[in-house]
This record gives structure tokens, sequence and C-alpha cells, in this order.
């Protein structure tokens, strides 16, 4: 049984929310967010945290936000699917919820990786070889 302690896991699909519910289901409560508009109500749900997948290809264009957190224009809608959990972290980190959070990607860049981690902080990114203990002991801190 969870003790109540909310993360919001911000994903185009359910893959995450059922991966992490499976195996942290006793100790955490996740709620799914398709898109920056259910992220912000399941923020003020009293999360402790977020949990972003990158890539949101399964995302209806009309969910969509650029780079300001604004609905994306049809002709932006392909470019701004591949990195829309960075757009959506930073629409919240705009609306000033700093709850701590994981980014899902692989960026080989670390510098781009220095800068999100400070542009967006608390921020942590998170490979995907990262494996499930690992990433636990991640959310345990929160």
């Amino acid at each position: 049984m969870t003790d109540g302690r909310a993360i919001v896991v911000c994903e185009d699909g359910t893959d995450y929310t059922e991966r992490f519910t499976r195996f942290l289901g006793d100790e955490f409560r996740f709620l799914r967010a398709g898109h920056l508009a259910e992220a912000r109500a399941a923020c003020a749900a009293g999360a402790i945290g977020l949990l972003l997948d990158l890539d949101f290809r399964r995302t209806a264009r009309e969910h969509l936000v650029d780079e300001n957190g604004e609905p994306a224009r049809p002709a932006d809608a392909g470019r701004l699917v591949a990195a829309q959990g960075i757009f959506v972290l930073r629409a919240l980190r705009a609306d000033r919820i700093s709850l701590p959070a994981l980014l899902f990607a692989d960026l080989d860049d670390p510098a781009q990786r220095e800068f999100l981690t400070r542009r967006l902080a608390p921020l942590e990114v998170v490979p995907s070889s990262e494996g499930l203990p690992a990433t636990a002991a991640r959310l345990r801190r929160w």
C-alpha cells in the first residue's frame, strides 16, 4: 500500500506509468499526464516529483506545445514531438512548479545535458540504459 506520495508521469503512452506502478506501486502513486494541461492538473494534486518522457510521437497535435508552452502551430508539430518532454517541463517551470524531475532521454551531447539540468533544475537526465533499481533509488531520495 502506497503512502500517497504521488509522482506525475508525463508521457504520450502508458509504458512508464504501467512499469513504475507495477514495480513501485507499493511506495508511490503514479499519476499519468499525456500533455501539458494534464501535467499541470496532476502537479496541483500534491505530487512530489515528475517523470517525463522526451518524445511524444503518439500525442494528438492539438495537445502539443512549443518552446514557450504555447499551443503548437500545425506546421511546427512535427519538429516539436521529439523534444516535447522538455517543452512541457519548461512550461511547468514557468508556472513556478519546482518539483524535482527526471527526464528519460539519451542525450549524446554532455553540454546539452548540463544546460538542461541547470536551466530546468531540479532535473536529472536519465539514460535508457539505467535500470529500474537505480531509477527507484532516485525516486526514494524525493
